[in-house]
């Protein structure tokens, strides 16, 4: 049994007390740094002059963030509906992969640890996209951004998205993040030559994004795609 902020718990309430925990600090961090950027792109950055023009292009945003937030939402309803130990239907979807009591506990703390480091990457893309940020389309007042994470790859908020899912896997120890950063991988597949589309026929910003798109050939995969 142990104790966390005076409370009683057991072994496995301990674990999803500090994966629950973690979990919800990098949502907050994560929307609050969210919410600041918007802001400033709103008010810095100007109006769109371009964005998504047919159904599936105004849908794929809601689609793959509808994807990303399933996995955590899941693994929270359920540990919080069952005094805070996994339900029977959520360890359904539990890895088939034998590990000690120990091992598990710390390799799911480690995954829940790095949840956090997630949380502070996606803080440092935010501040180097700026102004810049956007769902799909191209700004009043556009630049291209290529230092930082976008010296590395051209799309790094995807990268995140999908490094949050697969660490989220380990730390909730269940398939159903995977099955989420499948669907939001497939979204990506599609949304990133939308995106580039619209900066490369952009008269201020096309011949510029180009060039970067030279320096920089990979997408979200660095050395894949």
């Amino acid at each position: 049994m142990k104790y966390i902020a005076g409370i009683h718990l057991s072994h496995a309430q301990g674990i999803e007390s500090i994966v629950t925990a973690s979990t919800l600090a990098a949502l907050a961090l994560i929307a609050r740094d969210q919410r600041k950027t918007f802001k400033k792109a709103s008010t810095e950055g100007g109006n769109l002059t371009a964005g998504a023009t047919t159904l599936l292009e105004r849908l794929i945003t809601p689609i793959h963030g509808s994807a990303q937030l399933i996995a955590p939402l899941s693994y929270l309803i359920g540990v919080f509906s069952n005094q805070m130990e996994q339900p029977d239907w959520y360890e359904q979807t539990s890895f088939d992969y034998p590990l000690s009591v120990g091992t598990m506990a710390w390799t799911r703390t480690a995954a829940a640890i790095s949840l956090l480091g997630t949380a502070w990457v996606t803080r440092t893309i935010f501040k180097t996209l700026g102004k810049q940020l956007h769902f799909i389309g191209t700004r009043e007042k556009g630049e291209i951004v290529s230092v930082g994470p976008y010296s590395f790859v051209r799309h790094p908020l995807y990268s995140v998205v999908l490094a949050q899912l697969v660490i989220a896997s380990v730390a909730y120890w269940s398939w159903i993040p995977l099955a989420s950063c499948s669907i939001c991988l497939g979204a990506f597949v599609y949304k990133i030559p939308v995106e580039e589309r619209l900066m490369e026929d952009d008269s201020s910003m096309g011949p510029a994004y180009m060039e970067y798109k030279q320096k920089v050939p990979y997408r979200i995969l660095p050395y894949i795609w």
